[in-house]
């Protein structure tokens, strides 16, 4: 049984890459991989699956139960800014600045809008919709392939706004601070491995460019057409488009500086406010935004709760254990076991969040007791969970699949080096500061 049990996870980490690919829903294969894992391991299926503190339930319901308001929010505020246009706005004011003619500034002005939006508080679904409708008729204007717009599209919104930038709004950043840091933990960590993130992306940008370039492809449709046809005169104006984003960082930064603990709920509930505000004249209905808002936030949640819900199977199997036990054998201590616990739940679940809800709880105080400091906890963490949630069976891709009209072999390589190997390079830097400062 004791090889049995490893073997049993790895196996139902597989079974959840391969189902995934093949187009099955997470809510659907996470019970079957949990199911394949409590069986190999020995476990009792009522316990590990129903009723056990840890069971798979259990997962899926505190997850649920600790992030709720934030998705409710983060996603009204999303729908907002959406139904407003003022996602529209902040881009032509971005591509007023790049221009359109070239080629490379095209790509950074991409890159920044979605940077903007996601560390502004807007949801990355609501991202993808956005950068299609306005790179489409650019990308043809200069007949540029089509799978190049992701190379932008992840730099930007998957990449240092995730984890990095210090009071990033992302859930990935909030679940950490159930340590007792704040969303700006570890500033000087996280200000160079966004700096090292930036590099790398730009040059990465550069290198598709040229490679397209000399290949000769060109534009050819494919995905999604979205209506990008706005009236100029309807549009809100970029401070009112701006304000709630403006709003909710000044209240992660100054609240992250104060110490006040949970500091996402009312800035997200200010942000959110003052959304509904400034973009009233822009806004059609109020009440079906709100709505529409609030469902928008239920699916996100239940498929990143799914993934949670097997990972805790995960971290309680008998295999899992003597997988740890391996990982705590290595040199380095508490500090190497934050990123490769973290890192190898983020594999199981293709979830950053997902493997911060189980790792943040299960071993987040065993790390602090060992006298890692909790800002390095949190920073790592969240970093490691990013890096190694870039798998193939992640929601992201089929998303990007789905609405870009693109295939795994055309978006997985970007993932593949702008997450997994840039955030490699930078969780390296952050751990070599973490030895060398804190």
């Amino acid at each position: 049984m004791s090889w049995l049990a490893p073997a049993g996870i790895i196996l139902g980490i597989a079974l959840l890459v391969y189902l995934a690919i093949r187009g099955v829903n997470i809510v659907v294969i996470a019970p079957l991989a949990a199911i394949v894992i409590i069986f190999t391991n020995g476990m009792s299926l009522h316990e590990a699956f129903f009723v056990g503190k840890t069971s798979y339930l259990a997962g899926i319901g505190g997850f649920i139960t600790g992030f709720l308001p934030i998705f409710i929010l983060g996603a009204v505020l999303g729908k907002y800014l959406e139904d407003s246009k003022a996602t529209i706005t902040i881009a032509n004011s971005i591509f007023k600045l790049t221009g359109k003619e070239n080629a490379y500034a095209v790509l950074i002005a991409i890159a920044l809008i979605s940077a903007v939006l996601t560390y502004g508080g807007v949801s990355l679904f609501i991202v993808i919709f956005t950068i299609v409708a306005l790179a489409r008729p650019i990308f043809k204007e200069l007949n540029l392939p089509w799978r190049l717009v992701m190379v932008p599209m992840i730099f930007g919104g998957t990449t240092f706004t995730m984890t990095m930038v210090p009071g990033t709004p992302s859930i990935q950043n909030v679940i950490p601070t159930t340590l007792g840091t704040t969303l700006a933990a570890a500033p000087l960590m996280s200000i160079v491995v966004t700096i090292i993130s930036m590099i790398l992306g730009l040059v990465y940008m550069k290198w598709q460019l040229k490679s397209v370039l000399a290949t000769g492809e060109h534009y050819e449709e494919s995905g999604q057409v979205i209506n990008s046809d706005v009236n100029p005169n309807e549009l809100p104006s970029l401070l009112a488009s701006v304000l709630p984003m403006l709003v909710l960082i000044a209240i992660i930064l100054i609240g992250s500086a104060m110490h006040i603990s949970n500091i996402i709920v009312p800035a997200l509930l200010a942000a959110v406010i003052v959304a509904a505000l400034v973009l009233v004249n822009h806004i059609p209905n109020q009440i079906k935004t709100l709505n529409a808002g609030a469902t928008n936030s239920l699916l996100p949640i239940i498929f990143t709760a799914a993934a949670v819900g097997v990972g805790s199977v995960v971290a309680s199997a008998p295999g899992f254990k003597l997988l740890q036990g391996g990982m705590s054998s290595l040199p380095g201590g508490a500090l190497t076991q934050i990123p490769l616990i973290t890192g190898f739940l983020a594999m199981v679940t293709a979830s950053a969040s997902g493997a911060l809800g189980i790792a943040i709880p299960i071993f987040g105080k065993s790390w602090l007791a060992s006298g890692v400091s909790p800002e390095v906890v949190h920073r790592i963490a969240a970093m490691a969970s990013s890096t190694f949630s870039a798998m193939p069976q992640s929601g992201f891709i089929f998303s990007c699949m789905a609405v870009f009209g693109l295939s795994h072999k055309e978006v997985y390589k970007h993932i593949f080096f702008l997450g997994l190997v840039g955030g490699s390079v930078c969780l390296i830097v952050a751990m070599f500061m973490a030895v060398v400062i804190y």
